[in-house]
Parts: structure tokens; C-alpha cells; sequence
């Protein structure tokens, strides 16, 4: 709904009035009113320092206590004075206690707080803790509040903040919140304890004397300044002005960042970011209107660049213009007066010299920017690819045109210049279309023109002036790509005659056409941004072409592997295998999802291979190394990306001829030659027993071969008891029944010869006899043998392995157990009997 045609006259008519009426009463404070203007109008805040009874906060209230609603006939402000106990809720709103005991979020009614509010009057602001500032500003700023998964937005528009402070104060207590409040604020004005003028004071003291108190008849709606402020989002900036923002910016931030090492104590009042350029942008607008208001009711809404001064009082501290401030440093005696005064002072002379400086540049703003974006050099590689086309330089080119382009230069003129290169690249690129993707004896045009391609595309799609060259440019490129997806099939499938084609030749061939096809998906997704039926079209014969090419190079993939092996460590070869047939997978997935599975089936002969060699030939002494060797080939075969379980299953036949073997080289019946009566009694007959004896009768060699059962189970069938074959586990237990019979032989002879050798317990007559006996009995090592290391103990284990097979080697197991408990019992009876009688001597 638009506002009635009287509605902006009248509502510049009372804005005039209204600061009017207020510069009457409140004297020497034109900067402080030229801000808060161009606060109202650009939705911005204010901050206002100074020392106390300089009517800071009467100003404050006389503004926007009297901007009334229309509607309400009330003014829309928030207002709170700040202390050190002020808290968030005091002036967000308080929590909600409704959602907070129903569902136990943290909410707030702000309604009842600042955004609730049009305007906002915070007084004493600094008074505030600085972790409640920090917060109240990125509110004031966001213009929003986020509580939880909840935002709440404001009607907040403008807020004035007024201190009692000395900005140098503030920067001694806190510089990072004097810092926050320079970047989120876009006017902070110093007003002066004294008069500059003594006029001024004599009018002062003059009402005070007749008891005249401040008579302010003069109204100004929320609904006017809707207006005005309508008026400023309708300003035109010309891009010669957006670069003198950005100029001014610049050099102004170096002008006063130069003055920080002459004046240790002064930090620039404004915080240069990229936050401040925009709000400049807003504050030239606002001051555009203000300039109509005042001073040139007939001007357009257009800024000009004598509207840039009017940034003096965004940029800069606000205070005394340049005449007042000498005056007035001339009386100050207060030292914070004097360095704020003198604050005002350099930067109001760093903006003239700043500006001056800027307005100068502006008249060379064009040649600076060709300088800049470089066209006539844009313009020699577009020439150039008239003699000689080069995809590389056309994407190159493209890339750098499309930055320059989009958005674009600020002035026409070089604009134009880029676009004569544009529509040059254009021209050389469908000249080249129209050749197809082979001229000659040249190579096929792959990857770089399909690159050169997508950027050029890209650039017709962006510039707006190039659209008409965009239909063309589709067509042809639509002609090429239907040639080049054909070559791309036949090219793969011409491998099938290439018998010379090594692994790492179909790695480089996939990998090149995945690359190429990536492209031209990409350039089809451009082109379909504006001609979407053909683009449907290109993409069936991409999908067809690509289909055609995958079929081939998984064909020729399997053809190749295995191939001729070299006579590496079989680890080594099944690694190399596997790393290559991964990469050669991963190139035909990028083609083609479906073709994942392809190192599984292409590599597992190569695994069967390896697994035979290892098995069968890796030499053991014992079942359990054989245990060990099986589990490292599992372990290789999973980390290779193979399932054992085939392979084992297999390799079950080697494995079997294996422990035949062992068994047959092992098995041959051993010689339990009894020991002499003397080694009996000397400790011989143990050392025998441990040494040479113990590597020739390898007992347990039946519950090693249980273990290795153990590590073969991922490969047995469901239904099966035991992965190795029946007849080789009777074999194994066979075996390892002899390699027991002859120990017990040997130990039965053994404690035979002992104990003959030895009289018997109750012969010892006295105490020195009976340890005689003792002494020879250990020393024959075989109380150590059987007590100690528990030889006893560990045979009857073996044999209780053996007694659950089933059958006669289960029989003899069980029988050679009578055996054992012969010994054990001999012995247990001789050793009970000597050490009672030892003892009772």
C-alpha cells in the first residue's frame, strides 16, 4: 500500500519542524541532532558521551519520548537507566514461566523488552557489566534474539545510548567493548562540557533566571518517518560512488590508524570492517535525504559526491565543528575534556585530507579500473586463439572474464571492453565446434576442451549481455558432444584389439574417462539451465557411451589378471595385485557405481595362488607353527580385501598333505633306550629327558592340530564338525600316542633303575642313613622332573585329549593312562614312605 502523494511533504515538513524546535532549546549541539537524524532515517543506533548536566539524556528523551504512534497517540520507546545489577531479562523481556514449566525451555516475553520497542533509550550505558553490553549490542544490532531453537525477531529500529563517560575511560576499562561499540554502531557524538559561545551560556542562564522550562509543541508520527525512511531505501548510489566509499574507507583508515603511534592513548573511534562499509552505504543514503529535507527539497534521490562529506558524521567522532573546538580547548581545563576535544580535532582534519584526497582519484576512477581488470590483455588472447586454438587458454580465459563480469566493473566503458572479449572467446570457440572433435591427424579433443567448455558455457549463462550468443553456443556444443561420446565408446572398445594393453594402460584409460564424462555431466547440467530437452537427450547417449565403455574395460581388466607374475615374495605379489585392482575398481566406479565387486572376483585366484604357496611350502616343525602360518595368511587375505573362507577351502588339500607328511617324517616308532643304572641316580637320565629325548618325542602334537582346527573354523561348512579330514586327525593322534608311550617307557625304566638302586626307606636305621637316601634321590632330578615342572601332570593332559578320540586310538590313550598312574603311584608311595621315615628319626 502505497502512502498518499501529500504524505512526503508533510512528513518533511515535520521532521524540519521537530529538530527545529529542538536546536532552539538545546544550543551548540548541531552534530549531536545531525546524527540522531541520520540515525532515525537509516535505522541506526547512537551512542552519546560526555560529562555530566551536558543534557545528554534530556536530548535523548525529547527525541523519542515525542515520536508518537498515530494509532496509539503514544511513543513506541523502551527505556532503562543501566547499572551494575542490571541483568539480560531487565532488558530483553522476562523468561516465559509458562514454556519454561511446561516444557522446561528458556524463553522470552520481549514484547515486554527493547525489541518490543520501535525505539530504545539506554541510559548510563557503560554502567552495565561488559558481558550484558556485549549481548544487549549483538541484539541491537541483529535486531533479533536467539533463545534456544527459537528466534525472535524486533521492531527495534533505533536506539540511543548515552554515558557519563569519557570514551578514554571506557578504553582504560575495557578496549574490546569500546571496540564492539565502534563496529555495531554507526554514530558515536562527544558533547562538550562548556559552551563555545558565551551567547549560549547568557541564553542559558537567561531562561533558567524567568523559571522557562523547555517548550516543545512540535509532533513527529512513527508513520512519517516510515515515510523518510521509505525515502532513503530509494536513494540511487551510482558505482562511481560505491568505489569513493570504498576508497574513502580506506584511505581514512590509514590516515588515523598513522595517528595511533603518535598518541598512544587514541584508538579510532571507528571500527573499519566490512559490517562499516555497508553501513556507510546506508548513512550516504540517509544523508541524501536529510540534504533534501534541509537544503535541496527539488534534488533527485540520487547521491552525489559532494553527499560524501556528509560520512564525517558516520565515520567520525561527533563533537564541535573545528572553529568551537578551538574555542573550547582554549577553556578546558579537565584533561579527558581536552583529549577528547583534541580526539574530534584530528580526525575531522584526517576526513578532509581524506576526502580531498578521494574526490581527486575519483576523475581517473575508469582508467584505474581498466588498469585494473586488464581487457586489452583479455582481448590478445582472444585474438590469439584465431591463430592457433588452445582449450587450455580458452578456460583460462573464460574463468578470468566470468570474475571480472560477474558482478562486473563499475563503469560502462570498460564493461563493454570485457564484453568485446567475451563474445571474441564465444566466436573462437564455435568456430572450433563446427571442426568436430578430430581436424586432421590431430588427437582427439578430449578433457581440456570438455573443461573448455563447461567455463564458457558457465560465462554465456552469467553475463547477461552475452544470452543472445547462448542458443548458438548450445547447438554447436550439443553437435560436438554427440561426436565426441561416440569416439569416447569406440576408443575403449578399440582396447579389445590391443593385446599389448598392460594393467596400469586400462588404470590411465578409466581414470581419463571418468574425468572426461565427470565434465560433460557438468557442462549438461549448464546447458540444461536453459535448453532442457536437448540437454535430456545428450544425457541418454552419455549414459549409452559411458555403458559401452565400462563393458570393454571390465573385460579387458579380466583378461589382463592375472597375468605374468614376477617371482616376488608371494605377499609382496598379492599386494601389488591388490592395490592395483582397487584403483582399477575405483576408476570403473566412478563410471559406473555397479562395478564394485570387481577386486573380489579378479583377485581371489590371485589369492588361491598365494595361499598354495604359502601353505605349502613355508616349513614347520610343529603343528602349532603351521597354526601360525595359517592365521598370517587369513590375516593377508582380509587386509588384501579377499574372504579367506574360499580360499581356505581350497587350499584344504594342501594343508592335509602338509600334516600327512609331518606325520610321516615324525611318526617312525622312537627308541626308549632305558637308562644305565648310574645315570638313574646322577641327574643324566633328566638331562637325557629334557634334551635330545624331548625334541624327538613331540607330544601334543594332537591338541596343536585342535588349535589349528580352532583357526580353519570361519572356513568350515555349516554343518561340519571339523574342517581337516578324519583320517588325518587319526593320523595326528596315532603319532602323538607314540611320541607318549615312548616317554612313559623311558620314565617307567627310568624309576625302575631308581628305585632298585636305591634301599628301601625302612632299611635307614638312623637319621644319617635316611638322608642319605634323601640326597640321592634328588639328585637324580627326577622329584624335579615330576613335582616341580609337573612332567606327570602335563602327560596325563595329553592323554586326556587323546582319550576323547574316538576308537582305538582313544583305547590306547586310555590305557597308556594306566601307565602313568603306575609311575606316579611307584613314586608317590617310595617318596611318602622316606620322608615319613626321615621324619620320625
Amino acid at each position: 500500500m502505497h502512502p498518499p502523494a501529500n504524505a512526503q511533504p508533510q512528513a518533511a515538513q515535520a521532521f524540519r519542524h521537530f529538530f527545529q524546535e529542538l536546536r532552539e532549546v538545546y544550543l551548540e549541539r548541531e552534530t549531536l541532532f545531525t546524527q540522531i537524524e541520520l540515525a532515525l532515517l537509516c535505522r541506526e543506533h547512537v551512542l552519546v558521551v560526555g560529562p555530566p548536566g551536558t543534557a545528554k539524556s534530556a536530548i535523548a528523551s525529547a527525541v523519542l519520548g515525542r515520536i508518537l504512534d498515530e494509532k496509539t497517540g503514544q511513543p513506541s520507546l523502551f527505556a532503562k537507566q543501566i547499572a551494575e545489577s542490571t541483568v539480560q531479562t531487565d532488558l530483553i523481556g522476562p523468561v516465559d514461566f509458562k514454556v519454561l514449566t511446561e516444557t522446561g525451555r528458556t524463553e522470552f516475553l520481549t514484547e515486554d523488552g527493547m525489541l518490543g520497542a520501535t525505539h530504545a533509550f539506554l541510559d548510563e550505558v557503560f554502567d552495565g557489566r561488559d558481558m550484558l553490553l556485549r549481548s544487549v549490542l549483538n541484539v541491537l544490532h541483529e535486531r533479533e534474539l536467539k533463545h534456544g531453537r527459537r528466534v525472535t525477531s524486533g521492531r527495534i529500529e533505533c536506539a540511543i545510548m548515552t554515558s557519563n563517560r569519557y570514551l578514554s575511560e571506557v578504553l582504560a576499562r575495557s578496549p574490546e567493548l569500546l571496540l564492539a561499540f565502534a563496529d555495531r554502531l554507526s554514530f558515536i557524538s562527544f558533547v562538550p562540557k562548556s559552551f563555545a559561545r558565551s551567547a549560549s551560556r547568557a541564553a542559558m542562564l537567561q531562561r533558567s533566571a524567568h523559571g522557562l522550562r523547555p517548550d516543545l509543541r512540535a509532533q513527529l508520527s512513527l508513520q512519517q518517518l516510515d515515510v523518510l525512511q521509505a525515502a532513503v531505501e530509494r536513494v540511487v548510489v551510482s558505482s562511481v560512488l560505491l568505489e569513493a566509499i570504498e576508497l574513502l574507507t580506506d584511505e581514512l583508515e590509514r590516515a588515523l590508524t598513522a595517528q595511533v603511534s603518535k598518541l598512544p592513548d587514541y584508538v579510532p573511534t571507528k571500527y573499519f570492517s566490512q559490517r562499516s562499509v555497508v553501513k556507510a552505504l546506508w548513512a550516504l543514503k540517509a544523508a541524501v535525504v536529510r540534504d533534501q529535507l534541509y537544503r535541496h527539497p527539488e534534488r533527485p534521490l540520487e547521491a552525489t559526491v559532494e553527499d560524501l562529506d556528509a560520512l564525517r558524521w558516520f565515520f567520525l567522532l561527533g563533537g564541535p565543528p573545528a572553529e568551537e573546538s578551538e574555542a573550547l580547548l582554549k577553556v578546558a581545563v579537565d584533561p579527558r575534556e581536552r583529549a577528547q576535544l583534541e580526539i574530534v580535532r584530528i580526525e575531522q582534519e584526517a576526513f578532509d585530507a581524506a576526502l580531498a584526497k578521494v574526490r581527486a582519484e575519483l576523475g581517473s576512477g575508469p582508467e584505474r579500473e581498466a588498469a585494473t581488470l586488464g581487457a586489452a590483455e583479455e582481448l590478445k588472447k582472444v585474438e590469439a586463439l584465431t591463430r592457433g586454438f588452445q582449450p587450455g587458454l580458452v578456460t583460462t580465459s573464460a574463468q578470468q572474464l566470468r570474475v571480472k563480469l560477474v558482478p562486473g566493473p563499475r563503469h560502462a566503458d570498460n564493461r563493454e571492453l570485457l564484453l568485446g572479449a567475451a563474445r571474441g572467446l564465444l566466436a573462437s570457440v564455435g568456430q572450433r565446434l563446427t571442426r568436430g572433435p578430430i581436424e586432421g591427424t590431430e588427437s582427439r579433443l578430449g578433457l581440456p576442451m570438455f573443461t573448455a567448455l563447461v567455463e564458457v558455457t558457465r560465462l554465456s549463462g552469467l553475463v547477461p549481455e552475452l544470452g543472445s550468443l547462448r542458443p548458438t553456443l548450445i547447438e554447436a556444443t550439443s553437435r560436438f558432444l554427440v561426436q565426441s561420446l561416440e569416439l569416447m565408446a569406440l576408443n575403449a572398445e578399440s582396447l579389445s584389439f590391443d593385446e599389448a594393453v598392460s594393467a596400469d594402460g586400462l588404470l590411465g584409460a578409466a581414470n581419463g574417462l571418468a574425468e572426461e564424462l565427470a565434465q560433460v555431466e557438468e557442462l549438461l547440467a549448464l546447458m540444461a539451465e536453459s535448453h532442457v530437452v536437448l540437454a535430456s537427450q545428450l544425457r541418454r547417449d552419455e549414459a549409452e557411451a559411458r555403458q559401452r565403455a565400462v563393458t570393454v574395460l571390465r573385460q579387458r581388466v579380466a583378461s589382463v589378471f592375472p597375468g605374468t607374475r614376477s617371482r616376488r615374495d608371494p605377499l609382496d605379489a598379492l599386494s601389488a595385485d591388490s592395490r592395483r585392482l582397487a584403483q582399477i575398481e575405483q576408476a570403473l566406479c566412478r563410471l559406473d557405481p555397479s562395478q564394485r565387486g570387481l577386486k573380489q572376483q579378479l583377485l581371489q585366484p590371485l589369492g588361491f595362488d598365494y595361499a598354495r604357496s604359502v601353505l605349502g611350502t613355508v616349513p614347520f616343525e610343529r603343528i602349532d607353527q603351521l597354526s601360525r602360518t595359517v592365521l598370517s595368511v587369513a590375516e593377508n587375505l582380509r587386509r588384501e580385501g579377499l574372504t579367506p573362507e574360499p580360499v581356505f577351502v581350497e587350499c584344504r588339500e594342501v594343508l592335509e598333505t602338509r600334516v600327512r607328511d609331518y606325520v610321516r617324517n615324525v611318526g617312525r616308532e622312537l627308541a626308549s633306550v632305558p637308562p644305565a643304572p648310574q645315570a638313574a641316580i646322577s641327574g643324566e637320565a633328566y638331562h637325557f629327558y629334557r634334551g635330545d629325548f624331548s625334541q624327538q618325542a613331540r607330544d601334543g602334537e594332537f591338541s596343536a592340530l585342535l588349535g589349528l582346527e580352532g583357526q580353519l573354523a570361519f572356513a568350515r561348512a555349516p554343518s561340519a564338525t571339523f574342517f581337516l579330514s578324519e583320517a588325518v586327525r587319526e593320523a595326528v593322534a596315532r603319532v602323538d600316542l607314540a611320541f607318549v608311550q615312548t616317554r612313559l617307557k623311558f620314565l617307567r625304566s627310568w624309576l625302575t633303575q631308581l628305585l632298585t638302586a636305591l634301599p628301601a626307606p625302612q632299611t635307614a636305621q638312623n637319621r644319617a642313613s635316611a638322608d642319605h637316601i634323601f640326597d640321592r634321590l634328588v639328585r637324580s632330578r627326577f622329584p624335579m622332573l615330576t613335582l616341580k615342572e609337573g612332567e606327570l601332570v602335563r602327560l596325563k593332559g595329553v592323554l586326556g585329549v587323546l582319550m576323547a578320540v574316538p576308537g582305538e586310538p582313544g583305547e590306547s590313550a586310555r590305557k597308556l593312562e594306566g601307565v602313568l598312574r603306575g609311575i606316579n603311584e611307584d613314586f608317590t608311595n617310595f617318596s611318602k614312605q622316606l620322608l615319613e621315615r626321615r621324619a620320625s628319626l
